[in-house]
């Protein structure tokens, strides 16, 4: 992540610090999202805050979570379209290759087996049992889901 990069970047090369960068900006959205704002994947790039936030906290926060990694398995007709890892409890899911998803008319029946327990997506707030979940509500709103068990 490059200080600057926070939000969509559509340069060729890498970041630097030549360029300029709007952090008030940043502070005002990271402020919105931490308020509890729910940004579509729209021009501003919020979503794309969202989610490095809360990565970023999540291995703050949980560095425990974050020292192995397990493929996760997933099956039905959509599952080459599912990055699924299993960090050492935080689990990651990505959506792989997203155009040919939605041509092939999206998740349908796909699941995705999830480690016992209760876990909680850091970017969404939703909770999720454990076992076999399906992958298109765990990816209903945002393209990826970072889940960390419950410990409650």
């Amino acid at each position: 992540v490059y200080q600057g990069s926070e939000l969509w970047e559509f340069s060729l090369v890498d970041p630097d610090n030549r360029r300029p960068v709007d952090f008030a900006q940043r502070r005002r959205l990271l402020a919105d999202l931490d308020g509890g704002m729910v940004p579509p994947i729209d021009a501003t790039g919020a979503a794309k805050l969202l989610v490095t936030s809360r990565a970023l906290r999540a291995r703050r926060d949980h560095p425990d979570a974050f020292d192995r990694y397990a493929p996760l398995p997933a099956f039905g007709d959509a599952a080459e379209h599912l990055i699924a890892v299993d960090r050492g409890g935080a689990i990651a899911l990505a959506t792989r290759l997203p155009v040919g998803l939605d041509a092939a008319g999206g998740w349908g029946d796909t699941l995705v087996i999830l480690p016992g327990g209760i876990f909680t997506d850091l970017i969404t707030g939703w909770r999720f049992d454990g076992g076999e979940t399906p992958v298109r509500e765990l990816l209903s709103r945002y393209p990826v889901a970072l889940l960390i068990a419950d410990e409650r």
